[in-house]
């Protein structure tokens, strides 16, 4: 069953995609073993990515495609940027983005709100809290959407729509779970 992003919703832009993220991790606490809620996100973020860069290439991975086998500096590498999705981020992952400072990438971690604050006291301790960004998914994706519609309610069913076929061919290309695919609700 696809999830179901509610585009006509009075709640604002961030609920909504925080809804939509709660749902993958609903089905992801019902389904033992699999990480929904990350490849969700991480689809999202390319969405998100490929219509606010038209005539840049975005690169799209399978989520369980692990960043380290062929050597890929985090899931979306654009200019000197080091995209990382994350639902929870760990020591590897600021090893990672040390890595990335270290071979001039600008690291960014996109992640959950409660995820954000466990990026910053890591980074914290790693000693480079001011060296990368930190930034929960929600509020990444809302502002595009914001901007896109021209801050006008009526415009905003439509680039939910863009976002929503983006993400799906998305889905289409990189994974082979069908029920990864949102429809317009």
């Amino acid at each position: 069953m696809q999830f179901t992003l509610k585009i006509n919703s009075p709640n604002s832009l961030q609920s909504i995609i925080c809804d939509l993220i709660e749902s993958a991790f609903e089905r992801q606490r019902e389904v033992a073993g699999t990480m929904i809620a990350g490849a969700v996100m991480q689809h999202l973020v390319g969405a998100k990515l490929e219509i606010a860069l038209p005539g840049v290439t975005i690169e799209h991975h399978g989520f369980s495609v692990a960043d380290a086998p062929g050597g890929r500096k985090g899931d979306f590498l654009i200019g000197d940027a080091a995209i990382h999705v994350t639902t929870a981020p760990t020591d590897a992952l600021i090893r990672k983005c040390c890595d990335n400072l270290n071979e001039n990438f600008r690291p960014v971690i996109i992640t959950t709100q409660s995820g954000a604050y466990g990026a910053e006291a890591l980074a914290r301790n790693a000693g480079i809290t001011k060296r990368i960004d930190v930034l929960a998914v929600d509020q990444f994706i809302a502002t595009n959407v914001h901007e896109w519609s021209k801050f006008v309610l009526s415009q905003r069913p439509t680039t939910l729509l863009q976002l929503i076929e983006v993400y799906n061919r998305i889905i289409e290309q990189c994974e082979t779970d069908p029920s990864l695919k949102i429809s317009a609700g």
